[in-house]
């Protein structure tokens, strides 16, 4: 059993730990592949694009009267041309004041648009159908609910200069209510960042921030109406063609972590559900002959659905194995898991709540299955 023990547990320690550092060193022997460097003055200035373009910002949205006044102000704010800016809205079976607010918004801006439909069909439709109405050359994914960067566009349309790259992603920064960045959930999706960044200076990440994120008009091909993650889907597919996703830190989506813990766990777990429909979808994945960045996308998407179950053998191993060792590490085991409870349960320090998130993200990771299995995960907007 002492093998087993040791070979689960180099498993996770290999996915959490020894990845992301030979990661980091390949990217380091990577030659940079940056055609337009990324303005380090963009936030302080406006910026000038290399070519002008035309854009259009797609935001799909249900029941967001909340969260659109904060939005409306974060787009007017932005500093790209305002005649090569399009806004498209989709009020995706809105029964609040949405539709109310667009109205009213997009009357006073002429550049400006906005379509609502009473029955609502998914996010995948409301963006399909926003596609099908933009006029600009790039298209810029944002979600409803979180504010930008005002270089946020601008970012985005400088990196799309290099025709390699077929999708730009940019960064979701979380804050509290005073605009300060978040602390344990904030280094989780710090940690989050610099993987995608040694991935994207390496060849590509796997996926976008689905919270702002740019393409191409003329790629953007219709996503099947179930997809339940298109930040991952278009990426995939445009990765199939060639085309690299690149991680743009300087384009930035401010949001606030979920006020409950059971809110920010079925986020998650909708989410790693989304990655086994997206993995049926794209098999060839998991050929390293098609996938050029086979090695990361194995071991940054596939391998942590997988350390769940790594770590439930560690832990039997550790209890049905006789070698005193495994006693030592069974105790070991059973400490970090009281520490996460400890953390469940209201204790708040900085390991209590790290090791609180490592539960809930593996936890995560096997409801996802779950569900994937069962097919019950399903595009309709969650209330929030």
């Amino acid at each position: 059993m002492i093998y087993v023990f040791m070979i689960s547990i180099a498993f996770c320690i290999y996915t959490y730990v020894v990845f992301p550092v030979l990661l980091h060193y390949r990217a380091a022997l990577t030659p940079s592949r940056r055609v337009v460097p990324s303005l380090q003055n963009q936030q302080a200035a406006p910026s000038t694009a290399i070519r002008e373009q035309s854009v259009t910002v797609i935001i799909a949205a249900h029941n967001e009267m909340n969260h659109l006044p904060a939005k409306i102000a974060s787009l007017d704010a932005l500093d790209y041309p305002k005649h090569l800016l399009e806004c498209i809205f989709i009020s995706d079976g809105s029964t609040d004041g949405t539709v109310n607010i667009l109205r009213e918004a997009c009357a006073q801006r002429g550049t400006w648009h906005f379509e609502h439909y009473s029955k609502g069909a998914g996010k995948p439709t409301a963006l399909n159908l926003g596609v099908e109405r933009a006029t600009g050359e790039i298209i810029v994914f944002m979600d409803a609910r979180q504010t930008v960067s005002v270089n946020a566009v601008q970012t985005l349309v400088n990196r799309l200069q290099d025709p390699t790259v077929g999708a730009v992603s940019g960064e979701l920064v979380l804050t509290d209510e005073h605009g300060v960045e978040v602390g344990d959930v904030g280094l989780y999706w710090q940690y989050e960042k610099w993987i995608r960044e040694n991935e994207s200076r390496v060849f590509s990440t796997t996926g976008a921030t689905g919270a702002l994120y740019a393409i191409r008009r003329s790629e953007y091909s219709p996503l099947l109406a179930d997809a339940l993650l298109d930040d991952f889907d278009i990426p995939v597919g445009l990765l199939k063609q060639g085309k690299r996703t690149v991680f743009e830190p300087l384009a930035r989506a401010y949001d606030r972590p979920e006020a409950k813990a059971s809110g920010e766990f079925k986020r998650k777990a909708r989410t790693l559900a989304g990655n086994f429909q997206s993995f049926t979808r794209h098999p060839w994945m998991f050929n390293p002959l098609e996938n050029p960045v086979w090695w990361q996308f194995l071991s940054h998407k596939v391998f942590r659905l997988i350390v769940p179950y790594a770590l439930l053998i560690a832990l039997y191993s550790s209890i049905v194995g006789t070698h005193e060792f495994l006693r030592v590490m069974l105790a070991a085991q059973l400490t970090f898991y009281a520490v996460g409870v400890l953390g469940m349960l209201g204790v708040s320090n900085r390991i209590t709540s790290i090791v609180n998130l490592f539960l809930q993200l593996n936890a995560a990771a096997v409801v996802g299955a779950y569900r994937a299995l069962r097919g019950g995960s399903a595009v309709r907007w969650k209330s929030s």
